[in-house]
């Protein structure tokens, strides 16, 4: 028994001096420092920078996005790419090069000369290994490539797009092939099994063969900022081109993440799977929100995107089929289901993407609907989110001298009068909507309860208070029928809007103000 105890004690001073030791490792592991900065400060070309330092010593990665303004989802995918969990080295993002191209959806920068407006073409232009004597050209050149030097990157990465696919893009005589989809890089034994590591990671994420990566050895272009870190810095650099042809933003900055994530595992400053991590932390000052933009989804997208990142304390994500999953859905705290046909979206999200969402919203999550969206989130059809306890004036009827027509289908869009409710008033009185207004309406849901005992009853939040239609069996059934409308689920919010407050300035705080009140979860 004593030859048990005294075991047993040295076993508990082992114990004891181990969790000691792990303790004090823990307090003496580096912490990872995150800053920030202006790049032409006080200027009109004025961009921001990041800087993740892991503490840890390791190479120094520098990921631009935005060099062209009209290739948004390199902007977008740096932005998502820095607030990766960096272990080892130090991270620089410059997400937005371009801003008054990325602002004009324009190539060059505005308002420039032609001789300088192409950004990336103004770089110094100098042979391998000459020390840092030549001048860019262009006020912006010159402040990103001072930059450039201060940091001293051991690689470079910047993500471009194309207009079209470099496997299938065959032009014109005399016109230069696209090198959308494809990794341009200095070919050798060195890079050649990385790039292919990075064409199979972006591949994995493509169906059709002519839309498959190419890998372009030929190295970065001439002028460019890759090519000049590589020959006055003796950086390592990589341009990953993506191609904006016929594919939704959420896919182009998906095949960016995979890309840059082999890269960054193989460099070593991260050490896990990092492709489906989009967004920051949760922070108290900026929600951050996903609108959905896979098939089904129309022009409503597009001005709600930019009402939504009107507002500062807002952060938007572009997600697709593929991110309606739990371990990207937690990400966010609400998610947008825009205009187009919500059939579609139901379709392109299938059953296991429709019961995560629901999950989601259980779990605290908040959804907004419009026009689409809003059919989305009723209860009434077998692809619908069931999310609010809503039917839907559907079904068909015979007209005289036209044949059988779908009664959802009220022509083309239109203003509807909109009276709010005392609950719409108290919700988007802060965004200053009157009471009464004009909205612009295309062929929203007119719904009314369903009466489902699994869920609650929806809070009416406006009425409609004229209608539109094009045959009689629809005169009178969306008058005085709910325009939009709250419901709870579970945890979490939605709000279902028919008509497209979107499209009116003056209205843009019903999209806000609904995104704010569903993020809150429910009470």
């Amino acid at each position: 028994m004593q030859l048990m105890k005294a075991v047993a004690g040295i076993f508990l001073v082992a114990l004891f001096t181990q969790v000691s030791w792990c303790e004090e490792f823990k307090s003496q592991q580096p912490e990872i420092s995150r800053s920030s900065g202006k790049i032409a400060k006080g200027t009109e070309w004025e961009t921001g920078f990041f800087v993740v330092d892991s503490g840890v010593s390791g190479a120094t990665v520098m990921i631009v996005g935005g060099m062209h303004g009209n290739e948004p989802a390199g902007s977008r995918a740096a932005e998502q790419i820095l607030h990766w969990p960096i272990t080892r080295g130090k991270l620089v993002v410059v997400p937005r090069a371009n801003v008054l191209g990325l602002a004009a959806n324009a190539r060059s920068i505005p308002g420039q000369p032609e001789e300088t407006a192409n950004l990336n073409r103004n770089f110094p232009q100098v042979e391998q290994g000459v020390e840092f004597k030549a001048t860019p050209r262009g006020d912006l050149a010159a402040a990103l490539w001072r930059f450039a030097f201060k940091v001293r990157p051991d690689w470079v990465i910047d993500l471009h797009e194309g207009y079209a696919f470099n496997r299938s893009h065959q032009p014109p005589a005399g016109e230069k092939k696209s090198v959308g989809s494809s990794v341009i890089y200095e070919g050798g034994e060195k890079m050649d099994p990385l790039a292919e590591q990075l064409v199979a990671a972006a591949d994995a994420l493509v169906s059709d063969p002519e839309k498959r990566f190419s890998l372009l050895r030929r190295g970065p272009v001439d002028t460019g900022l890759t090519r000049a870190c590589i020959n006055v810095m003796g950086a390592e650099a990589l341009i990953l081109e993506t191609t904006y042809k016929d594919q939704p933003m959420s896919l182009r900055t998906r095949q960016h993440r995979a890309m840059a994530n082999v890269l960054l595992n193989h460099i070593g400053l991260i050490d896990e799977d990092c492709r489906d991590r989009l967004a920051a932390p949760g922070s108290p000052d900026q929600l951050q929100v996903a609108i959905f933009d896979g098939a089904g989804t129309g022009p409503s997208r597009i001005k709600l995107c930019e009402v939504i990142e009107a507002a500062p304390d807002l952060a938007l994500h572009h997600v697709g089929p593929h991110e309606m999953r739990p371990d990207v859905l937690e990400q966010f705290d609400v998610v947008h289901f825009p205009g187009g046909s919500g059939s579609k979206q139901g379709g392109a999200i299938g059953e296991r993407g429709r019961t995560a969402v629901r999950d989601f919203v259980s779990d605290g999550g908040g959804v907004v609907g419009v026009c689409a969206g809003a059919y989305l989130c009723s209860a009434h059809y077998e692809w619908s989110l069931d999310l609010i306890d809503s039917a839907v004036f559907t079904g068909s009827a015979e007209i005289p001298g036209k044949g059988r027509k779908q009664l959802w289908y009220r022509g083309k869009e239109t203003d509807v009068d909109i009276e709010l409710t005392p609950s719409g008033e108290s919700l988007f009185d802060r965004g200053g909507v009157p009471k009464e207004f004009v909205v612009k309406y295309c062929n929203g849901p007119i719904i009314s309860p369903n009466d489902l005992e699994e869920l609650e009853d929806y809070k009416v939040l406006a009425w409609f208070r004229s209608e539109s239609g094009l045959w009689e069996p629809q005169e009178g059934t969306m008058v005085d029928t709910p325009a939009i409308v709250s419901g709870k689920f579970g945890g979490g919010r939605i709000i279902s809007v028919s008509p497209h407050p979107e499209n009116t300035e003056a209205l843009h705080s019903i999209i806000t103000e609904s995104i704010r009140w569903t993020a809150a979860g429910a009470e």
